[in-house]
């Protein structure tokens, strides 16, 4: 399989996502409204608003540190600049290529296998999606969810929990796992199964954390952290179009946008997220052409700061951004690329 050809199709296919759910989002959109709310809005608000989410990634970072102390001995200060280049990555490149990023980035400036480092990334996305499951549910069981909302809990809930079930299964019975990663490799081909081995244990190695009731629990209060810095994120940038909702509101919204981009398609998650914080918002009776100027310029100040604060950050470390985007060609080397042709 040629590897630039593969990154077309996903470019591709993000770009076919993004139209389609961009145009479900601006077919329900009334642009006076939407042009009103949006050159009136206070944008003072977005300033400490921005700050609290990058306050939240650095907890992000603290539970990447957590889930990475048996691997290596890394501060948080160190991994703060790797995570904030993943989420620039993931920003631009389609298909959640930022995943890949990090794992590479952090195999280039430490001695951590990337396989290793993609396990505990797992474990990480896993645990975003229960916190927010939970968030959404808790919230919607007091304040009431529209049937779209209760499909993306019902469908997230169980695709999460037997994701967790599974991570759990495979590091608490080694043997067991070995004996299926074998069973699997049987349909690798021979030169490449010691190769596709050394890449299955290294992966299960990166989730070897969750076997440590301690980490985990330091763990997950990270993930609750993060996600509640998010939403008050968000919180501020209601303030800055004076929605006058509560707080419990921008959980939901955190919730449901954020799960409705889990599913790796467009770039930064364009369309998606416009289009179920705007269905969220007008659920709870907020003005359509209001929702969908909140929508866009939230949209606007997640990706924006992220994306210029990522390019400083590879500046910083002498890294460029089409080196960062070959990244899946390196994450588990050439011969387990050779593998999966």
């Amino acid at each position: 399989m040629n590897m630039s050809m593969l990154r077309s199709r996903k470019l591709w296919l993000g770009a076919v996502g993004t139209v389609l759910f961009l145009g479900l989002f601006f077919a329900r959109t009334d642009f006076g409204d939407l042009g009103h709310a949006l050159a009136h809005a206070n944008y003072w608000w977005v300033i400490p608003g921005i700050a609290i989410w990058f306050l939240a990634a650095w907890f992000r970072a603290i539970r990447w540190r957590v889930l990475l102390a048996h691997l290596a001995d890394l501060s948080t200060r160190s991994l703060y600049p790797i995570v904030i280049i993943g989420y620039m990555a993931n920003n631009l490149l389609p298909a959640r290529t930022g995943e890949l990023v990090r794992a590479y980035v952090l195999g280039e400036r430490h001695p951590v296998s990337k396989m290793a480092t993609l396990g505990t990334i797992t474990v990480e996305r896993l645990l975003d999606g229960f916190v927010l499951v939970i968030m959404l549910a808790s919230v919607g069981a007091f304040v009431g969810l529209d049937s779209s909302l209760r499909i993306l809990v019902i469908v997230t809930a169980v695709v999460i929990s037997l994701g967790l079930i599974v991570l759990l299964w495979a590091t608490s019975q080694k043997h067991r796992a070995d004996r299926l990663v074998n069973l699997l490799l049987r349909v690798v081909p021979g030169k490449f199964q010691a190769s596709a081995r050394e890449l299955a244990d290294a992966f299960l190695e990166g989730m070897r954390s969750l076997q440590s009731p301690t980490a985990m629990a330091s763990v997950l209060a990270a993930t609750v952290i993060a996600w509640l810095l998010e939403a008050t994120m968000y919180y501020f940038v209601g303030l800055s179009f004076d929605l006058g909702e509560p707080f419990t509101t921008y959980l939901l919204v955190t919730g449901a946008a954020n799960l409705a981009i889990t599913v790796p398609s467009t770039s930064g998650g364009v369309g998606p997220f416009e289009l179920a914080t705007r269905e969220t918002l007008t659920s709870l009776g907020v003005a359509s052409g209001t929702a969908s100027a909140y929508a866009i310029a939230l949209h606007g100040f997640l990706l924006l700061p992220v994306i210029a604060a990522g390019l400083i950050c590879l500046w910083a470390i002498n890294l460029s951004l089409v080196r960062v985007a070959k990244a899946p060609a390196s994450v588990g080397g050439p011969a387990a690329l050779k593998a999966a042709e």
